[in-house]
Formats: C-alpha cells, structure tokens, sequence
C-alpha cells in the first residue's frame, strides 16, 4: 500500500500497485480528528483556523498532509503517503527497472562533476526517491546541505546538515520559511 488518504470520514482510500481502491472504514468525524492529532504529536507542527494546512513526516517516514474546514468545504482532507521504495544511489533504479543502465552512468557522472540537477515532477512522480538517489551518488568528501518544507531526504552521508521549515507560533512569531533556509545554508563551510 502506498498511499492513504481520507475525504470524509465514511470515504477512506487506498492506493495499491498505483490504483485507489475505496476501503469498507467508515470513521466519524471526531475519529478523524483524533487520528491525525495523535499523529501530529510528535512532528512539531499544528493545526488550527490560523494554520489550516499541515504537511509533516511520521515516525514510519511516510508524510502526513492535512487540510481542514473552511478551505475544504464540510470535512477533513488527509493523505498519508508512503515511501516503498528507497534506493541509496542511482544504480537502484536501474535494478528496479526506473532508468536504464546509460541513464543511471550519465545521471551519476553529472553528479561528480558536480554539475546543477534540477529534479521535477508531479505528484507522486518519484521526485524524491530520484532526488535521494542522486544523493547517494556525491562523494563521501564533498558536503550535503537539504532544505525541506518537511523532512523526506534519507541519506547516508558523512557530511550532511539537513534543515526544516517551521510554521509561525500561535503568537505569529518563529516562521522559518523554504527562502530563509536558502540563505542560512549560503552561510555555512562551503566543500574543499
């Protein structure tokens, strides 16, 4: 199963092999309320009128998005996707049949000289399994700084700082947005 998703509390899906299927749970609307605040207890971040949108990570690594009343219209929206897939470098997408063997060496080539890498996609199209594959491919001297609205790289890596961002406290204060992470790792030891 890879992803989880909720659009009312009678309408719980799942999506298996890259098909939904709609499960027979039926919740009430304080089971669903109650769920993803046991959820969020441990990531950090909120939901409230003021911060109607939460994205976080769970414990498992699958990432928890919520949107509640009055941005959707009657009920809470969740989604919880799994990651199944977790590959250390380039060369596990091509044993599992992602790229080809000519892809992976270009891909991995590009990544040692160091040269810019733009990774895009929709959703769910594999942006960051492709984006931790390439990771695993920089060489164990050279230094690692990622910047996320919530944590999803999984590296291993000897020199890797990875920074989150942080939603504003009830008192409006302590945001740390995607631009200040930006300019924060522009300030940190730079690779030999």
């Amino acid at each position: 199963m890879e992803e989880i998703w909720i659009n009312k509390p009678n309408r719980v899906f799942i999506a298996r092999g890259g098909r939904s299927e709609l499960t027979g749970i039926v919740l009430t609307p304080e089971q669903v309320r109650d769920l993803v605040e046991r959820m969020l207890r441990t990531s950090g971040r909120r939901l409230d009128l003021s911060q109607p949108f939460v994205d976080a990570v769970l414990s498992d690594g699958s990432r928890l998005h919520v949107v509640i009343p009055e941005v959707t219209q009657k009920h809470w929206s969740v989604n919880i996707r799994r990651f199944v897939v977790r590959p250390k470098t380039i060369f596990d997408l091509v044993r599992l049949g992602t790229l080809n063997q000519q892809a992976a060496v270009f891909l991995d080539a590009a990544v040692q000289c160091g040269l810019n890498t733009v990774v895009a996609g929709g959703t769910q199209a594999g942006k960051t399994t492709l984006l931790n594959a390439l990771l695993g491919c920089v060489p164990k001297h050279e230094r690692v700084i990622s910047c996320e609205e919530v944590f999803e790289i999984k590296i291993d890596h000897p020199d890797w700082i990875a920074m989150q961002t942080r939603d504003a406290s009830l008192e409006g204060t302590g945001e740390i947005p995607l631009r200040r992470l930006v300019r924060e790792a522009l300030r940190v030891r730079p690779l030999d």
